[in-house]
């Protein structure tokens, strides 16, 4: 994991710091445990942020620009597709209290606590970058998608399967009718 990107409030100058950095695939992998990959690959991401303090409280206010590579949800071809993003962070230091039992506020869900002389910018980037992400991964908007009955991809090519084929499972409502 680069060092680069954990930043010493300790010397954090008091008009903040900016920084510009690009990173890739394998460093993305690293910010994850082997069985919490994502589904989706990282081509690159390019990111800008600024870094400010105000007393212990720490705001981080950025934005990323990245490609990521994953199986199209209709047609099941590769597809790289760009997301953009901004993003914004309040770390404050992490309370010696017990927080099992206390109810958390929405102001207390959007913070980030910290701990040390040290921020690492690594796992809040990585986290920004899975929350960016579509739910749907798609080659084009127009993508025909697999054709049910034979499989070919119907973006290559035609078939000559009916569209009006019914699954036998629903057979029965075919001439289903609902009266008014």
């Amino acid at each position: 994991m680069s060092d680069s990107l954990k930043i010493n409030l300790t010397i954090l100058p008091e008009e903040g710091l900016r920084l510009a950095f690009s990173e890739d695939a394998r460093w993305f992998k690293e910010c994850f445990s082997a069985d919490e990959l994502p589904e989706f690959s990282l081509v690159r991401v390019d990111v800008n942020c600024l870094i400010t303090r105000s007393g212990d409280t720490i705001y981080i206010r950025g934005e990323l620009a990245a490609q990521i590579s994953q199986e199209c949800s209709r047609c099941l071809e590769l597809a790289t597709i760009p997301i953009n993003g901004d993003f914004t962070y309040t770390l404050v230091p992490a309370k010696e209290e017990n927080a099992e039992n206390l109810e958390l506020t929405a102001q207390e869900l959007e913070t980030i606590y910290y701990q040390g002389d040290f921020i690492d910018l690594a796992p809040i980037i990585c986290e920004q970058i899975v929350l960016q992400v579509p739910m749907k991964i798609l080659c084009s908007e127009d993508c025909k998608g697999l054709c049910p009955n034979c499989g070919i991809n119907l973006n290559m090519g035609s078939c000559d399967c009916h569209s009006d084929v019914v699954d036998d499972r629903l057979a029965v409502l075919k001439n289903f009718k609902v009266k008014h």
